[in-house]
Formats: structure tokens, C-alpha cells, sequence
């Protein structure tokens, strides 16, 4: 079972498709996956494309909260 890094994100809850959301920052399936389980980071302009086009009423801080930040809370 996959860690969920990023668990606000609720891609599937909102039936946003990981393919959807590598093209829009133009990455690739694998690039992306990698970045939601937290091998690697999204850059900030990543996170502004993301937000803006996927979740305009959300805030950065609280969609790419880890899933460790918030069990810190």
C-alpha cells in the first residue's frame, strides 16, 4: 500500500486524474507519482499550477500539508 503523502490533496474525491494533473505541470505519470509519495518535491511554480487550476479556493499550506505535519498538529 502506497503512503499517502499529500492526503488533502483528495485527488480521487474530486475525480482529478494523475494524468490530468502531470500534463498540466508538464511532467510525466511516473514523474508525479514519484512527487505524491514524496520521493521527490514539487517545486513552487508546481504547486501554483496545481492550485490554481485543480483547487482555486485551497490554500497551498493546507493541500501540501504531509501527511506527518499534520499528525504533528
Amino acid at each position: 500500500m502506497d503512503i499517502v503523502q499529500y492526503p488533502n490533496l483528495e485527488m480521487a474525491i474530486r475525480k482529478i486524474t494523475k494524468k490530468s494533473v502531470a500534463q498540466s505541470i508538464g511532467v510525466c505519470d511516473k514523474a508525479l507519482t514519484n512527487k505524491l509519495n514524496g520521493k521527490t518535491q514539487f517545486t513552487w511554480p508546481e504547486v501554483k499550477t496545481i492550485c490554481h487550476t485543480f483547487f482555486p479556493n485551497s490554500d497551498p499550506d493546507y493541500l501540501f500539508a504531509t501527511a506527518d505535519e499534520i499528525e504533528d498538529k
